[in-house]
């Protein structure tokens, strides 16, 4: 089945941005702050999808009055149910395919705390991690206590690759192209991405171009399309329709609806999770 196929499944096609918002911030939901799980520790005990991770934090970082971004310093609520809702049997990104052994992830603004690199891995062909240079190091090293952390049948992470890819400033398509994905990705994949109304334009233009590698390689059309899966943190109504305005632009969306979700994901959660395809 072709992938435009498989997300009519999901139910209606996203035309309506003052709709969607409406309808999604209308609910009766628990919003409560801004996400982190506690910003000013520097390691947090914590169990994510049946396993205990200790993560390592640099709060240094978040609160630092850097030009570079600092939110990938600490962990978020968002990837934390975004990865207990991937390891359910009944998965919807799963059983559509989009997360395979056979297909290629790559995680946009993926942070220091290296969860959903380590759980979702193992599910995958490849998953390559990316944030901004200076977020990496604490992700490597995190990394490397997950794998140390696991039983000896479990360790595995050598389909993990972690690459700095800076939004504003990178060259996505040389990027992929100098570590061996010319081809570009199956699936982008990103948690908890947008805060404010200055990272909507470089992020949305990083998707698009992500996308656009596949494409462009792709001239006999035997490959799918890359698929953008979007979790977020509700937060601000405004910054979500100004980001929702952008995103329709240059891709076709549709809501992974609550029914398809976890409870700590679906109705009335903080959370809501978009699936899109390039125009």
């Amino acid at each position: 089945m072709e992938t435009e196929d498989l997300l009519h499944t999901l139910g209606p096609e996203i035309e309506d941005v003052d709709e969607e918002t409406f309808d999604i911030f209308s609910q009766d939901r628990q919003l409560d702050g801004l996400g982190m799980l506690d910003p000013k520790a520097s390691e947090i005990d914590i169990t994510v999808a049946g396993r205990d991770f200790t993560i390592k934090q640099s709060p240094g970082i978040l609160n630092s009055s850097s030009d570079s971004g600092t939110t990938g310093a600490v962990l978020w609520k968002t990837s934390v149910a975004f990865a207990n809702w991937m390891v359910q049997p009944k998965n919807i990104l799963m059983q559509l395919g989009f997360f395979h052994v056979n297909k290629t992830i790559i995680e946009l603004g993926c942070g220091s705390s290296g969860i959903l690199p380590h759980i979702l891995a193992p599910r995958v062909q490849e998953y390559v991690a990316t944030d901004q240079q200076h977020i990496l190091k604490t992700l490597k090293t995190n990394l490397d206590s997950h794998v140390a952390a696991q039983p000896n049948k479990m360790r595995k992470a050598d389909n993990i690759r972690v690459l700095a890819l800076d939004w504003e400033n990178s060259d996505v398509s040389l990027t992929l192209t100098s570590y061996g994905h010319a081809s570009g990705a199956d699936t982008i994949v990103a948690c908890d991405c947008i805060y404010n109304y200055a990272l909507i334009e470089p992020f949305m233009q990083t998707c698009a171009e992500i996308c656009r590698v596949r494409r462009a390689h792709d001239e006999a059309g035997h490959l799918q399309p890359t698929v953008c899966v979007v979790a977020q943190h509700l937060r601000q109504p405004d910054v979500f329709e100004k980001w929702l305005e952008r995103f329709i632009r240059d891709f076709r969306v549709w809501r992974i609806t609550a029914d398809l979700l976890s409870t700590e994901l679906g109705e009335g959660s903080e959370f809501v999770v978009h699936l899109a395809i390039l125009r």
